[in-house]
């Protein structure tokens, strides 16, 4: 009985893990194809090092300034705002084939996504400590079997033509129905994690 009483009920996670890993699908995917898809849209190659340059400055922003607007909107709202911003930077690129654009948009991105880590990390971090290790497991599990799986992506659906936005696209609006429409349990916004405190930040 007295086991009973003491035994802390179990986090829900599955709404945060699934969605991170639908990201690192999509994120995965969207990483390699831009290199190769420069050409398409009559972007020189040596972009490429300068977009991903501009994705990291605004990851590197993102991750000493996102930690007020995520407290403030909460871990569901926050995660889905990140993720609607990623959904807006990538669809602004096809649309407007310009350099100045891309590295806007990927500096933008950079940003959203460092708020995807602050959330999905307090998330997990969140409820039983007994349970942490396999949460993180979880976590690491999520987003590099989702990378490896967006890295497959560029056999089966392609780099050229509107599919690979496509696909993109549906993995992210998956992730964000996911936030939706399963319940899971949420840590206060008090406890949210610096993202330049974790050990595990993958990037």
């Amino acid at each position: 009985m007295e086991n009973t009483l003491s035994t802390e009920p179990k986090v829900r996670i599955s709404a945060p893990v699934i969605a991170l890993a639908m990201y690192a699908i999509a994120s995965g995917y969207l990483m390699s194809l831009i290199p190769l898809m420069l050409t398409h849209y009559g972007l020189d190659t040596s972009l490429a090092s300068w977009l991903a340059s501009s994705f990291y400055a605004g990851l590197l922003l993102g991750a000493l300034a996102i930690e007020p607007l995520v407290t403030r909107l909460g871990h569901r709202n926050g995660f889905v705002w990140c993720l609607g911003t990623l959904i807006t930077t990538i669809a602004i690129m096809p649309a407007i084939p310009d350099a100045s654009v891309w590295l806007l948009a990927r500096f933008v991105a950079g940003v959203a996504v460092a708020g995807v880590f602050v959330v999905v990390e307090s998330w997990l971090l969140h409820g039983n400590e007994a349970d942490r290790a396999k949460r993180v497991g979880l976590y690491m599990g999520a987003f590099y079997g989702g990378s490896s799986l967006g890295q497959l992506c560029l056999g089966f659906v392609g780099v050229h033509g509107v599919m690979p936005f496509v696909a993109i696209f549906t993995a992210l609006l998956f992730a964000v129905g996911v936030l939706l429409l399963i319940k899971s349990d949420q840590p206060s916004s008090a406890e949210i994690t610096p993202l330049w405190g974790s050990r595990d930040f993958p990037l």
